[in-house]
């Protein structure tokens, strides 16, 4: 194949394994205390820094209905919420493995060309990463019990609109909150209005 031909290849979005895993550097799937396998850091992020960006033109191509999507032979453990009755299955990279906690230290901020995952606290070396699913979960039937054991465990992982007020300013104050989702609660203009500060820090 020469250059050209190269070119022209990748600019298809059929990206060779190394280029896709190459976005994932210092991170790796391990198990989790929580649930199953997780995915963790090998290195320290600061409050505010990016733990991880994939790029992929492809990346909403796969998205279908929930209908479609259960239809397929996926659950709400294996799918990701992208638009009001959009769900895409498994990427395919170790990001797939993010479990869910009530007390994340990681939020998502998706695009139409992949995603951003966000640290909303300091993150130590060898921490596993997470995100509360809420966030990017407007449907009633995706509803799932929570596993990850915290204090402050809300033992149902629900809709965004469920969650409690306080809470929701936060998530939308730091920006990680689906566009779909906080459509889905009614003032959510209003409620984003809330201090960097205290924006940033975790709740352990």
């Amino acid at each position: 194949m020469d250059s050209i031909d190269v070119v022209a290849w990748c600019q298809t979005g059929s990206w060779k394994p190394q280029q896709k895993l190459s976005q994932y550097l210092f991170l790796y799937v391990a198990p989790s205390a929580a649930s199953g396998l997780g995915l963790f850091t090998s290195r320290p992020f600061q409050a505010g820094s990016t733990v991880l960006s994939v790029t992929d033109p492809d990346y909403l191509s796969r998205a279908m209905s929930h209908a479609e999507i259960t239809a397929a032979g996926f659950s709400h453990a294996d799918i990701f919420q992208v638009g009001s009755d959009l769900f895409i299955p498994p990427y395919g990279g170790p990001d797939d493995f993010t479990n869910h906690s009530c007390e994340p230290n990681c939020g998502l901020r998706v695009r139409a060309d992949g995603f951003s995952m966000v640290a909303l606290c300091d993150i130590r070396a060898n921490e596993e990463l997470t995100y509360d699913y809420s966030t990017h979960q407007e449907h009633p039937a995706e509803d799932m019990e929570c596993a990850c054991g915290l204090r402050t465990c809300r033992g149902l992982v629900r809709s965004f609109s469920t969650l409690p007020a306080q809470l929701r300013r936060r998530y939308l104050a730091q920006g990680i909150v689906a566009g779909f989702a906080a459509e889905g609660v009614a003032g959510f203009a209003a409620e984003a209005v809330l201090s960097e500060a205290d924006s940033l820090v975790c709740r352990f």
